[in-house]
């Protein structure tokens, strides 16, 4: 279950329509194109516009889309920000959100929902049984108007949803709920003088608050990963949790220790000690880190000794597996072809490998979604592409620069290339055979290798091809 399935129908083709307009802005778009692409009709596309064009005067009164006699539609300042805005705007108004909602942060029975939301029992009976299918295929189920399951998972699945859906616009929760999670984001970040970006911020903020919402109506961790040292910040927890909760020492151990294994893994420096549990999970995680080292290993020219040694190197694939295999959340940054297409052109050897890698995990079911398994490979890629130096993993590309007009014109082409250091470029001065691509603007009819014929100086349409050949020679080497 995503946010979008939060969605009515109608607003979600909406969401999908104006999500494409905005990423295909500076192309051309008609209503042919994306009916076909939705899959519905001219005039679905149509009204879906006509409604989008006044629904967005709720957000802005500068975006303009139009519909021209010919079918091509304009799209005037339309960004991103707008289409998160629209978004919102469109789930909150959404009853199956609201249902949702209400049970979340209520636990309000269906016939008091049909009351306060003046629906009809059989329209809102229909998007209760479709709520608890979604919900199911989560792994939970609607009890008596409670959401049931495992505790923790409960606890981040809401987490992604909510994150995912308000993302800092706004906050969903009641007054008590948004006081008392800024009191305690309050004190750890005063008591422990931290000094965190308002992404972290958020995401603290909104894991408090669900935490809160979930033990307001008595529902506790099940799960414990970690052991914790006592220190001034625990026991101001303690005693913030006796005075608003009648938990036992045990559960109030079990929701610290929750609250400082989130701030473990979102890399939120607590300073504090924390020893983890001989869970499953756990040692999941540590095990796949040594497989991932003995596969990288195999693949490359590091020796898994070295690998194993480099402290920060295991440190942080480790946590990257424990966040993922204890949280299992959903976030949908970075799910275009175009966008893994990018990666996959600019670090093809390391695409490759991480690729392949959690193929192999598949089997094994470990990470539970396509999703969560898209988020987990640009994890594992940014991690490494700032551990690993591109020489280190990837052969070079060898590029010869022999310009007519010298050896200080030659220095200075190398100078602007210099930009290109991911490409892991080796120069040589003249042609060897080695030598893949000859870089010049003097012709040659027949040279064992790629030749790029440049202007003096060179021209933006120049830089564009040398760019796409390569990333061609590149693609080639591990193809």
């Amino acid at each position: 279950m995503q946010a979008n399935d939060l969605l009515m129908e109608d607003d979600r083709y909406k969401w999908y329509l104006l999500q494409y307009l905005e990423l295909n802005k500076t192309a051309y778009s008609s209503v042919e194109q994306i009916g076909d692409l939705l899959e519905i009709s001219r005039y679905k596309v149509e009204k879906y516009i006509q409604e989008l064009q006044i629904e967005l005067k709720e957000v802005t009164d500068e975006t303009l889309i139009e519909i021209q006699d010919t079918g091509k539609i304009t799209v005037q300042r339309l960004n991103h920000a707008i289409v998160k805005k629209m978004r919102l705007l469109l789930i909150e108004r959404s009853i199956s959100y609201q249902i949702f909602h209400r049970y979340v942060t209520k636990e309000t029975s269906l016939d008091k929902q049909i009351e306060e939301l003046h629906l009809s029992r059989s329209s809102t009976y229909r998007l209760y049984k479709k709520l608890k299918e979604q919900l199911a295929d989560e792994g939970f189920q609607l009890k008596k108007n409670q959401l049931s399951g495992s505790e923790l998972k409960i606890r981040s699945f809401l987490f992604g949803i909510y994150y995912e859906i308000f993302n800092g616009l706004a906050n969903p929760f009641d007054e008590e709920i948004q006081q008392q999670s800024k009191e305690l984001f309050r004190y750890l970040i005063h008591h422990l003088n931290l000094s965190i970006p308002k992404t972290k911020e958020h995401k603290l903020i909104y894991f408090i608050s669900i935490a809160l919402l979930r033990m307001r109506k008595g529902h506790v961790i099940d799960e414990v990963f970690i052991e914790y040292t006592e220190n001034d910040a625990t026991h101001y927890l303690v005693k913030w949790l006796k005075q608003h909760y009648d938990f036992t020492a045990e559960e109030q151990q079990k929701e610290i220790a929750a609250l400082l294994l989130f701030c473990h893994l979102s890399e939120i420096p607590l300073e504090q000690k924390l020893t983890f549990l001989d869970h499953p999970s756990n040692q999941q995680a540590a095990e796949l880190t040594t497989t991932f080292f003995k596969y990288l290993a195999e693949h490359s020219n590091f020796g898994f000794d070295a690998l194993r040694q480099n402290w920060s190197l295991g440190e942080g694939l480790l946590r990257i597996n424990q966040k993922w295999l204890i949280y299992h959340l959903r976030e949908t940054t970075f799910v275009t072809k175009i966008q893994r297409r990018y990666f996959q052109e600019i670090n093809p050897k390391l695409d490759q490998m991480i690729q392949d890698f959690i193929e192999e995990m598949i089997p094994h079911g470990l990470f539970q979604s396509d999703q969560e398994r898209n988020k987990l490979y640009y994890d594992y890629l940014f991690f490494l592409i700032t551990q690993i130096s591109v020489e280190e993993l990837e052969k070079p590309i060898f590029i010869c620069i022999d310009f007519s007009h010298g050896n200080s014109y030659n220095d200075y082409i190398r100078t602007m290339l210099r930009s290109l250091q991911s490409m892991n470029i080796s120069y040589e001065e003249k042609l060897t055979n080695r030598t893949q691509i000859y870089l010049s603007d003097f012709l040659i009819d027949t040279l064992p290798c790629q030749q790029m014929i440049w202007k003096r100086p060179p021209t933006p349409e120049d830089w564009a091809e040398f760019g796409h050949l390569l990333l061609t020679v590149k693609g080639n080497a591990y193809g």
